[in-house]
């Protein structure tokens, strides 16, 4: 994979976006516009994280989202819902926090 939208890959970054060597529990990230990225786990899950600009903080904040299925009219429908399962990460630009957070994800383990 490339890196993300407004994301260098160069040597300044701690994060391998081609390879994702330095992620144990990430499989594969996938880029979403500028300021965000859905991570596939190596245990099946799918998450999306989102650099969103906080104004009066003048920072970025990372928000995450899991993919869930829930069951209506008998229907199953996939969506994504906010989870609290990690730290919000903040920096100064979308790719560090996006960076951050990526590396949160992959930190925690969720059971």
């Amino acid at each position: 994979m490339s890196a993300p939208a407004g994301q260098s890959s160069g040597p300044a970054s701690a994060l391998d976006w081609e390879e994702l060597s330095a992620l144990d529990r990430i499989a594969s990230a996938y880029a979403i516009g500028d300021h965000s990225v859905v991570l596939e786990t190596t245990d099946g899950r799918e998450i999306r994280i989102t650099a969103l600009y906080d104004r009066a903080r003048d920072r970025y904040v990372s928000e995450y989202e899991k993919r869930s299925s829930v069951k209506s009219g008998g229907h199953d429908l996939r969506v994504w819902a906010q989870t609290p399962a990690y730290k919000q990460c903040t920096a100064d630009d979308a790719a560090s926090c996006l960076e951050a957070a990526v590396f949160e994800v992959d930190r925690i383990n969720i059971y």
